[in-house]
């Protein structure tokens, strides 16, 4: 199989998850044609449904050690017009493939598919398990992740290795935080003051790489476009009137906010401004997405927080804001977030959930047997072996709190998350090779 073939088909498959806004990935499609490859190489399959996600699991081979390969077929959404080319078509310059899901994570899929044709011929004792999950975007909990992860312990199929296939740049990736999401929420409340009114509008700045994924935002270096609004009104005194922005999806960084406001003046005309709503949310988001909660374990990327959608639910105004931290506690999160309002923004309520149930972060020492294996592997293909903490959570947090060893893996490429994506096509043969040895490699020796 060619992996470029397979990863043009995958492309064109709309598989965008975002159920906030009534998008879910089209799972029978893409589930069934996944399926109609495993099943083409003579891997028994079995699809797994929970809460209307499809994944499909398949299984070859019987014994210990059992190595699983992981990676997910759903995509975040995107913005058509931001795009120079169709996201749902792969469009390849030089050797860089473009398309929704071309890095994340269908490339990834199609080097597995690659490496699994290799693996089927395997002889000697050992059990490598194939999956496939639709939910990965909005958390792994409800069909993906969690469900397969309680299908293979509940068979007798706990792995002994896990390689999710769900990293880039060809890296091994053994460290990354967990993620929660914070609903920050306070109640509409109009008022009439004197003043100016003005339309102040904000962009997504970066100073290295554009952070669209939400996990690669750092302080400090990227200027988010709602965290710069609220220092805007903390230091001109301006009420917001109404709010607007490319506001896509938890994960996903805005890439631009604007703001109707209003600067009081004694001899201005009245203007209806929300004060105690959307003003003092805005405000609050300044101290929230610098708050210090305990964690569990060091991060190079420390921890953030960032407010990437909003929207009005009811009476209320509402945003949510992405946290990465290398802790499983969302308790902690949420009472350093609350501590951070004590002072200034009483009112603000603030409601914390694990985008994950069931999930934690990832950790697999570097003198782990996966770890050196996986570094042996990259050298004898001739790459440099480099271990590292990557900042996106991943699906690999269901296995890696249960003492299984597991890393993170992908092909070289970019703007994950983000307009154009792409992967580059000689990584893709890489990858695939990659998984094929490893995984050889984990059962023989």
């Amino acid at each position: 199989m060619d992996p470029l073939k397979l990863l043009e088909v995958l492309v064109e498959f709309n598989t965008v998850n975002d159920p906030d806004n009534g998008k879910m990935p089209d799972p029978p499609s893409i589930v069934d044609f996944v399926e109609g490859v495993l099943n083409g190489l003579g891997i028994k399959t079995r699809v797994l449904v929970s809460h209307g996600y499809r994944s499909v699991v398949g299984v070859v081979g019987s014994g210990e050690p059992r190595v699983l390969l992981l990676a997910h077929l759903d995509v975040v959404p995107f913005i058509r017009s931001e795009w120079k080319y169709d996201p749902l078509k792969l469009t390849i310059e030089g050797d860089l493939a473009y398309g929704r899901g071309a890095l994340d994570d269908k490339g990834n899929v199609a080097a597995v598919l690659r490496a699994l044709e290799d693996l089927v011929s395997i002889d000697r004792g050992g059990t490598v398990i194939a999956a496939f999950t639709t939910d990965e975007e909005v958390g792994g909990e409800n069909g993906g992740a969690r469900v397969v992860r309680d299908y293979l312990l509940s068979n007798g199929l706990r792995p002994s290795y896990v390689i999710n296939a769900d990293g880039h740049s060809m890296v091994i990736i053994n460290r990354r935080r967990a993620v929660f999401n914070a609903k920050v929420r306070s109640r509409v409340e109009k008022a009439v003051v004197n003043g100016r009114r003005e339309t102040i509008r904000f962009q997504l700045d970066y100073k290295v790489t554009p952070p669209y994924h939400a996990a690669y935002f750092i302080h400090g270096v990227d200027t988010h476009p709602v965290i710069a609004l609220s220092q805007y009104l903390w230091l001109n005194d301006a009420y917001v009137i109404s709010l607007r922005g490319g506001f896509v999806k938890s994960n996903v960084t805005p890439t631009w906010v604007e703001a109707d406001v209003v600067k009081p003046c004694s001899d201005c005309p009245q203007q209806e401004v929300d004060v105690g709503g959307l003003t003092r949310l805005i405000m609050a988001l300044f101290p929230l997405t610098r708050f210090v909660p305990r964690v569990k374990a060091q991060s190079v990327y420390g921890i953030t927080a960032t407010p990437n959608v909003y929207r009005v639910v009811g009476d209320y105004h509402e945003f949510v804001v992405n946290v990465r931290a290398m802790t499983d506690d969302a308790k902690a999160i949420e009472e350093a977030m609350n501590e951070a309002l004590r002072e200034d923004f009483q009112g603000i309520e603030v409601r914390v959930e694990g985008e994950g149930g069931g999930g934690g972060y990832l950790y697999t020492p570097r003198d782990s047997r996966l770890v050196k294996l996986a570094s042996e592997v990259l050298n004898e293909l001739g790459l440099e072996a480099r271990v590292m903490e990557m900042a996106g959570a991943s699906d690999a947090r269901y296995f890696s709190p249960l003492g299984i060893e597991t890393i993170d893996f992908g092909p070289i490429g970019g703007n994950e998350h983000g307009p154009n994506e792409y992967v580059s096509v000689k990584s893709l043969e890489l990858t695939s090779r990659f998984y094929s040895l490893l995984v050889r490699r984990l059962i023989s020796s």
